[in-house]
């Protein structure tokens, strides 16, 4: 069992809300296998995923371009482990959705159902629900 399924399993009901600076950052709500992670401050989000992959924040438009090559070469193996926990939490029957100031971004896991997405992800356990989100938040 991964991680992420331990944890979907574990989470019966709940809500978090990660603030930085006196800012909220991310709500997380779980129920009855649903984990519901809404992200409030986009830059937040962009630091933890960048520290999360071992990237730092880059300033100028030097450092955005650099940054922009970087996550082009690192997203085959990113898109891979992703695709992997998607498929685990599906099997687990366990959904994960990320929403942007309430608008699902992506959908992880049981209740997925991607359309066209799944050409692109290689599995039906993610939904790509806001493309257009999806860029802004730069992921």
């Amino acid at each position: 069992m991964s991680f992420a399924t331990a944890i979907g399993e574990m989470l019966k009901s709940g809500k978090v809300t990660v603030s930085a600076n006196n800012v909220k950052a991310v709500e997380i709500k779980a129920a009855n296998k649903k984990i519901e992670i809404n992200a409030i401050d986009k830059e937040f989000l962009k630091q933890t995923l960048a520290a999360t992959s071992g990237g730092k924040k880059s300033k100028g438009t030097l450092g955005r371009i650099k940054r922009t090559v970087g996550q082009i070469k690192t997203a085959p193996s990113r898109l891979g482990q992703l695709k992997e926990v998607a498929e685990e939490l599906s099997e687990a029957g366990i959904t994960v959705t990320l929403s942007y100031r309430g608008d699902v971004v992506v959908t992880l896991g049981s209740q997925a159902k991607p359309k066209l997405s799944s050409a692109a992800t290689g599995t039906k356990a993610i939904e790509i629900n806001s493309p257009r989100k999806l860029i802004e938040l730069g992921i």
